[in-house]
């Protein structure tokens, strides 16, 4: 099975945000634009409540709702800890962003 039939993991695009440095808002806000630009070039659209696409989203809600998805992710699968961890993260996100 190859790449595309697999898809692409949220665990791989949060990655960037992942490695940022706690005290590094400069490298926090570049990671915003990488993961951001990778959601734009897969196509990714953050939806309403019907499942529309949302047009004119911002980087940072486009992020914030890839974060969103990834922590009910870990946590449907037990992994509360690194769920709460991302909510640090996507505040720190709000704050700096």
């Amino acid at each position: 099975m190859d790449q595309r039939e697999r898809g692409v993991r949220l665990s791989d695009l949060v990655e960037p945000l992942l490695r940022v440095p706690e005290a590094d808002d400069g490298e926090l806000l570049d990671a915003v634009n990488l993961v951001a630009e990778a959601i734009a070039a897969l196509g990714v659209a953050v939806t309403d409540g019907q499942g529309r696409p949302l047009p004119g989203v911002s980087d940072k809600v486009a992020v914030l709702a890839l974060l969103q998805s990834y922590r009910q992710d870990l946590a449907r699968r037990g992994r509360t800890e690194d769920a709460v961890g991302l909510g640090d993260l996507a505040r720190r996100i709000g704050r700096v962003a």
